[in-house]
Formats: structure tokens, C-alpha cells, sequence
């Protein structure tokens, strides 16, 4: 069947009105789509971009300040005492060397009384002491960390081997105001009240010499690092008192033996806003410095008055005695004491 000539035209012609009529509610219409497409894009960008701030954890670090020594605690780096009557008596306690030189990065760099060179890396000095005396704290400090490295026999720095080898190491954190931020380590010690295990159990006794996994736990330092050792080698049978404060002229320790030397050693890090280049692991805020010239020390006795900044003498001295049952090397703090 043939279209008429005349239908053919005249039904696209019947169309074109209604289009030009609505044309614009298409557009509207186009509009519509293309600004809620546009909303939604923008409401997953943003759910993107929370997402994403929520899942890259920050790199930056809080800025923390920097203590450093006041300028009321007597020290090399600060003042004398203005009266030295009782300061520095008994000079005749401390052992021939001092902390080695290289690492000294604060204060003298050499001991007021060294008489020999310090073998490499040595972080501090001895007091030369009778076998098992009780240790004092010499400032109020907080137990941090410990490390058990005692033996029946062990090498010593110069190679040869030593008959007992007593090494317990404790490490303190600075509770005075006079010294804030200071960290305190003493080694080679018979035992500590601090270390309620330690040769109570059997698990937490002397150890393999050279052995890999000595016991420690906590905040440990050595001459050029520091860091934290969540529990090592069986270290909860010690069951060490990490977080036990001791005030000044408290018992902390007895002093041990490396062969039939007997004595204790004591290492000092002294923060400051200048950076300790030689710390390759750890705070390069806190410097080793030489306990018997760094600092000015004293007798200890609950009557006595110390200026700011002054140590106690970490053993029994002038008169002064600890308890009798401190004196026992089997003392023992309890937990709540």
C-alpha cells in the first residue's frame, strides 16, 4: 500500500509543535540528572577522603620538651654548692677509672680521680666497696628496667676469666626535680630487694655467661643505644618491681664481685637540648657524663640537708645504717612496702 503524498507530510508536521511546546522540560529534565550525579560524586569523594584519613595513621610525632639540668642543682655545667663543708669526702671510695672519654658528650670529659684509661664503651664509674654492702639510692628514682647477666663465672673487659662474675644491672628514671629526665644505672651487683626472684626461684638464678637470652625487661642502655625489651629470657620468674620508687638513701642493692674484686658501678645520662651524635639507636638527648666530676656528692643521713642537685653517697658511710634486716641479702621489698 502506497502512502498518500499528503500523509506523509503532514504527520512529522503534526509533531513538531508539541516539541517546540516542551522542549525545555527535556533540557530541565537533563539539568536534573546531571546535578544529582554531580551530588553524588561529591558525597563519595568526601566519604573517600574520611575513609582515608581515618585508615593512613599520622607519621608526625608530638613534640615533647626537652628537660634540662636547673639552674638550682649544683653541677659542672651549672654552679658549685655555695658551702662545701661535707661535699666530696670521701674521694677515697672511687674506683681507678671513670666512663670512657669518647662517649662523654656533656661536662668533663675525664674523671676528677682516674687513674687508668677506661676500657671502650665503659659508661660510668665504681665505688670500691666490701662484697655484698648494702647499695643506696642516690637520689629519689623509679626501677625501669633490669637485666640479669650474672654467672658463676664470666670474662671480664680485659679478657680474662673471673670467678664469680656478679652483673645484675639496674636501670632507674629520675623522680627529683633536681635531676628531671636523668637516667641512673647500676651494674654488677650481687642481687637487689628490687628483684623479688632473684635467687628466690630457681628460674631466676645465675645464668649461661655469654648466653643470647639473658633475662631483661624494660628500659635498657648501653654506650651508644637505648631501648625497650618487652620480657626477655624468662625474666617474670625475676619478678622485678618495674615502677618502684625509692627515695634517697633507700637500699637498692648489694654490691658484687668479678673475681675477688668487689664493688659497684654506677652510670649517669643527663639530658639537654644539644644532640649526642654517638647514640645510634635511642634518645640523642641524654648524655653520658662522669659521675666523680659531673656531680658533687654527700654522706647520706636522714638529717641531713641536701643542696639541690647533690647526690648521696650510694653506700653506708659517717655512722649511717640501713635497718638490720635490709642488711640480709636476702631482703626482699614486697609488693606493697
Amino acid at each position: 500500500m502506497e502512502l498518500d503524498n499528503n500523509q506523509e507530510k503532514n504527520e512529522p508536521s503534526s509533531k513538531k509543535p508539541f516539541l517546540k511546546k516542551y522542549w525545555w522540560m527535556g533540557l530541565i529534565l537533563i539539568i536534573i540528572v546531571i546535578v544529582l550525579a554531580l551530588a553524588g560524586l561529591g558525597i563519595v569523594n568526601k566519604a573517600g577522603k574520611k575513609q582515608s584519613k581515618k585508615s593512613i595513621p599520622s607519621t608526625m610525632s608530638s613534640p615533647t620538651s626537652i628537660p634540662t639540668v636547673p639552674t638550682t642543682s649544683v653541677s659542672a655545667i651549672t654552679s658549685p654548692p655555695s658551702n662545701m663543708e661535707g661535699i666530696n669526702t670521701h674521694t677515697e671510695m672511687y674506683g681507678g677509672t671513670g666512663a670512657d672519654s669518647d662517649i662523654v658528650t656533656l661536662g668533663p670529659k675525664v674523671g676528677s680521680h682516674s687513674k687508668t684509661t677506661p676500657y671502650s664503651g665503659k659508661r660510668g664509674m665504681e665505688f670500691e666497696l666490701k662484697s655484698k654492702a648494702p647499695l643506696l639510692a642516690p637520689i629519689d628514682m623509679t626501677l625501669v628496667g633490669f637485666k640479669n647477666q650474672s654467672s658463676e663465672s664470666g670474662i671480664g673487659a680485659d679478657g680474662k676469666k673471673y670467678t664469680p662474675m656478679n652483673d645484675i644491672e639496674l636501670t632507674f628514671e629520675s623522680a627529683s626535680p633536681d635531676w628531671p629526665g636523668m637516667t641512673i644505672i647500676l651494674y654488677h651487683l650481687y642481687t637487689s630487694p628490687l628483684m623479688q626472684g632473684h635467687y628466690q626461684n630457681s628460674d631466676c638464678d645465675d645464668v649461661e655467661w655469654g648466653a643470647k637470652n639473658n633475662q631483661a625487661e624494660g628500659h635498657l642502655f648501653y654506650p651508644v643505644d637505648d631501648y625497650v625489651v618487652p620480657s626477655k629470657g624468662n625474666a617474670k620468674a625475676c619478678k622485678a618491681l618495674i615502677g618502684r620508687t625509692v627515695k634517697r638513701g633507700e637500699l637498692v642493692g648489694y654490691a658484687g664481685n668479678v673475681g675477688e674484686h668487689s664493688f659497684a658501678s654506677f652510670c649517669f645520662k643527663v639530658p639537654d637540648k644539644s644532640k649526642n651524635l654517638t647514640v645510634k639507636q635511642g634518645n640523642q638527648n641524654l648524655h653520658w657524663v662522669q659521675p666523680t666530676s659531673f656531680f658533687y656528692w654527700k654522706s647520706y643521713s636522714p638529717d641531713a640537708t641536701f643542696p639541690g642537685g647533690v647526690l648521696a653517697y650510694p653506700f653506708e658511710i659517717d655512722g649511717f645504717q640501713l635497718p638490720t634486716k635490709q642488711r640480709d641479702v636476702n631482703f626482699k621489698y614486697t609488693s606493697k612496702e
